[in-house]
C-alpha cells in the first residue's frame, strides 16, 4: 500500500500539473491564434505518438478502430480542449481549470442516459447536483462585472466539458486500437 506521503505527493503532482495546463495556454493565446496553437501541440505530439508506436510493432489498426479513435479526438480535442483554448482569452486559466472540474459530473449524467450506461447511486447523485449547483455558482459569480466576452468564454469551457465526457463516455464501448498510445496518437 502507497503511503500516505505518496499519496498527497501525487495529487499534488496532479493538482499542479494539470492546474498548470491552463495557465500555460493562456500565455499562449496571448501570442497565437487558439487553434493554432493547439493543433499545432496535438498534431505534432500525436504523429510522433503514433509513428512511434508503429515503428516499436504496435499493430495497424483496423479501419473501425481508427474511425473511432479520430471521433473520440473530434471530442476530446477539437472540441473539448479547443472550447478551453478559445474561452482562455475571455477568462482567468484558474476559472477555466474550475469548470472544468464539471467533465465528471457529464460523466456520470451521459453513462446513466446512454443505452446499457451504469445507474448511479444515490450518493453520487447527490454529488452531481451539488457539482453542477457549484458550477452555476461558479459562472454567476464570474458574471458580476463580466463582459460579454466573459460570460462566452465560461459558456464555451462548460460546453467543452459536455464535449470531453462525450467522447470519454464514447471512448468506453468503442472498439478502439489494442495500444491506448497508438489510439491516442490517432486522436
Amino acid at each position: 500500500n502507497p503511503s500516505p506521503t505518496m499519496i498527497w505527493t501525487a495529487l499534488g503532482a496532479v493538482y499542479l500539473i494539470w492546474g498548470s495546463t491552463y495557465l500555460a495556454i493562456r500565455f499562449t493565446v496571448a501570442t497565437m491564434p487558439p487553434f493554432l496553437s493547439a493543433s499545432a501541440r496535438f498534431i505534432v505530439s500525436g504523429a510522433f505518438l503514433y509513428f512511434w508506436r508503429r515503428a516499436a510493432g504496435d499493430p495497424q489498426p483496423t479501419r473501425i478502430e481508427f474511425r473511432n479513435a479520430v471521433i473520440i479526438g473530434v471530442f476530446l480535442l477539437v472540441g473539448g480542449n479547443g472550447g478551453v483554448v478559445w474561452a482562455a482569452q475571455y477568462i482567468p486559466s484558474s476559472l477555466s481549470a474550475l469548470l472544468v472540474a464539471t467533465v465528471p459530473l457529464w460523466m456520470l449524467l451521459f453513462d446513466f442516459i446512454r443505452p446499457g450506461g451504469e445507474r448511479p447511486s444515490p450518493k453520487a447523485l447527490s454529488g452531481l447536483l451539488i457539482g453542477f449547483c457549484g458550477a452555476a455558482l461558479l459562472i454567476g459569480w464570474s458574471a458580476s462585472g463580466a463582459t460579454t466576452n466573459s460570460l462566452h468564454g465560461a459558456l464555451a469551457v462548460v460546453i467543452a466539458s459536455f464535449l470531453w465526457a462525450i467522447g470519454s463516455i464514447y471512448g468506453k464501448t468503442s472498439k478502439l486500437p489494442a495500444s491506448p498510445l497508438v489510439t491516442t496518437g490517432i486522436e
